[in-house]
């Protein structure tokens, strides 16, 4: 295999190893820690919505992983990596086009 294409699997397959490590253990955090139970007495049931906080928290995970993959590609740009960079830009749109797509399916 190319030099080149061996780099740009490892690099790719790092980036995207770091997303699944980090939102798996918020997740973990999530699932080992949440009680919807927790503010219920005897007067009433009342349960809170933790899937929601589940959901902001993976997504400003997921933004701030783009961000900084767009910052490493202006970074990559500039050092003349232009492999690496464009392999970062293709993840990019790749992934958002993925997540354009079930977006209109969910809907």
């Amino acid at each position: 295999m190319d030099n080149y294409l061996k780099q740009i699997i490892l690099h790719l397959t790092i980036r995207i190893g770091i997303l699944v490590l980090v939102l798996s253990l918020v997740y973990l955090f999530w699932y080992f820690t949440y009680d919807p139970h927790k503010y219920c007495d005897e007067t009433g049931h009342k349960h809170v919505d933790g899937g929601l906080g589940l959901f902001i928290i993976g997504f400003l995970i997921t933004q701030a992983f783009y961000a900084g993959m767009l910052i490493e590609m202006i970074y990559l740009f500039i050092k003349k990596q232009r492999n690496l960079a464009f392999a970062n830009l293709g993840f990019l749109i790749i992934s958002l086009c993925i997540a354009l797509v079930f977006m209109f399916l969910m809907n």
